[in-house]
């Protein structure tokens, strides 16, 4: 059936590989930089000394720039890397106190679409990806060994009163494991927590002051980054992600906050001017218990699942959290639109969206996955992945748009959605669904479409006008509009004016 054919397409690889490809074309201008090993500037990192000048050997041989190191007033270490492509083989842990920069800025505030010119830049690039959908990854059932997350997520490990600027980073996952497909782990930049997602497959209510780390399922291991505890002062300034190489590689996510072991609160992260290019899962998610954190002047584009999200999971303290002034565009495409919308809300407590600007393509009427997939600018679920929303709870959205890819308004969707009987307290300025009145002429539209495209198939089927089987069809689709209108009556009542 036409209908049939639709949803193929949809879900066919190639509806989403020229948005993909495209998403990372090297740009050459002045000279190559040089490129190190990670032998040559990890121990560095990771270490406790700070040498106030490390001279690199390039891999091609011959003199090569140099790693400066100050200390920080009050204690720690200020490093500052120079041009160049840095290996990078594992997830790095990066000490309390550390700062990491590198030799400029990489986004044009102009169109942080833009890529720099490589030879200003400074590069950390994965020596490998995951490319085998089959990949244990989250320590589901105990499938994984202490210290085997960390060779599969590719990045840096930030602990108290670390700072990363100035830097590109780029990844080499093609796929995401089907093991993370609830969300684990994997991006660029982390926090120390558990390996595993913890409990997902269901309401959280149960679940709330428990202590430990829990795969999907529910069942235990000891899996963790870091030591599995809170951290805090956490900056991530100016850096770029998967932009250099092309092919859909990348990370998982952008930036990962993990729920913690303990239950101990991730305190005051703060991302600022963060250029995603592409991305196999999520691009920021705030997971656990995250409280006084900002995410301001982001740029993400060509996700595989939601672009901007809090996931609380089933702690109750994620609060003071505020996404402001960020770009989304393109959820969901890595994943050929089968999950993702701009902003996404798994439970909080006290949480603020302002200032968004949501580029979304048409309407994904195809998606396996129902209004999870580019239906609305945000969606606050419940009743699943654990979600919990503590009484006097309050998700606040203002001053959001909801644009085309072309950059024209949205009309045909809703800014938010939430879902029956949730427990969220959604407050906002804008108007919370579309008018009723159009809801139901745009329902209407598409079960007519849907009728009309089922009756021509019916038809080329048998090759004749088969009354009996166009009355099913009919009366199959006069059930499926009074459930609409049952909906969409439903939702105006609870939406209020």
């Amino acid at each position: 059936s036409p209908l049939g054919t639709a949803v193929a397409a949809m879900r066919h690889p190639s509806f989403a590989e020229l948005f993909i490809a495209a998403a990372s074309w090297p740009v050459v201008r002045g000279s190559a930089p040089p490129k190190y090993d990670a032998a040559t500037w990890k121990s560095l990192i990771t270490g406790t000394s700070c040498p106030s000048a490390t001279w690199l050997t390039p891999k091609s041989g011959g003199s090569g720039g140099m790693v400066s190191c100050e200390i920080r007033e009050g204690g720690g270490r200020h490093f500052k890397f120079p041009v160049g492509e840095f290996d990078i083989d594992e997830q790095v842990f990066v000490p309390a106190g550390t700062v990491i920069e590198g030799n400029a800025n990489p986004n044009d505030p102009s169109d942080k679409a833009k890529q720099p010119d490589p030879s200003t830049q400074t590069f950390f690039v994965a020596t490998r990806g995951v490319h085998d959908p089959h990949a244990k990854y989250c320590g589901t059932n105990n499938n994984m060994k202490p210290g085997e997350a960390q060779q599969l997520r590719i990045g840096f490990l930030l602990n108290s009163d670390t700072v990363v600027k100035n830097i590109n980073f780029q990844g080499k996952d093609t796929t995401r494991p089907y093991d993370n497909g609830s969300l684990c782990g994997g991006a660029a930049f982390e926090t120390p927590g558990c390996v595993s997602p913890g409990f997902a497959n269901g309401v959280g209510n149960g679940w709330v002051g428990k202590q430990g780390c829990y795969d999907i399922t529910g069942k235990g291991n000891g899996l963790v980054t870091g030591d599995g505890r809170g951290v805090e002062n956490v900056v991530i300034e100016s850096v770029r992600l998967n932009d250099l190489l092309g092919e859909g590689q990348g990370t998982q996510i952008a930036v990962w906050v993990a729920q913690t072991q303990d239950g101990s609160a991730t305190r005051s992260v703060r991302v600022t001017n963060l250029v995603s290019m592409l991305t196999r899962g999520d691009g920021i998610n705030f997971h656990g218990n995250v409280q006084n954190s900002v995410v301001e002047n982001c740029h993400i584009e060509n996700t595989g699942d939601d672009i901007y999200a809090v996931w609380e999971g089933y702690a109750t303290g994620p609060a003071g959290i505020v996404f402001r002034n960020n770009v989304g565009k393109n959820a969901g495409v890595t994943r050929n639109y089968g999950y993702g919308v701009c902003i996404a809300v798994y439970g909080a407590m006290d949480v603020t969206f302002t200032g968004t600007k949501c580029y979304d393509p048409p309407m994904n009427n195809a998606c396996e996955n129902g209004p999870f997939c580019n239906s609305c600018l945000a969606y606050v679920h419940d009743g699943w992945f654990g979600a919990v929303y503590p009484d006097g709870n309050s998700i606040k959205f203002s001053g959001n748009e909801y644009f085309s890819m072309s950059g024209s308004p949205i009309t045909d969707r809703p800014l938010v959605r939430s879902d029956k009987n949730s427990a969220a307290r959604v407050v906002t300025s804008e108007k919370y669904l579309l008018p009723w009145g159009v809801q139901l002429l745009i329902g209407c539209q598409r079960l007519l479409l849907y009728c009309e495209s089922g009756l021509a198939a019916q038809k080329r089927q048998h090759h004749t006008s088969d009354g009996i089987g166009q009355t099913r069809i009919r009366l199959s689709c006069m059930v499926m509009a009074a459930a609409q209108w049952q909906q969409l009556a439903e939702f105006d009542a609870e939406a209020g004016p």
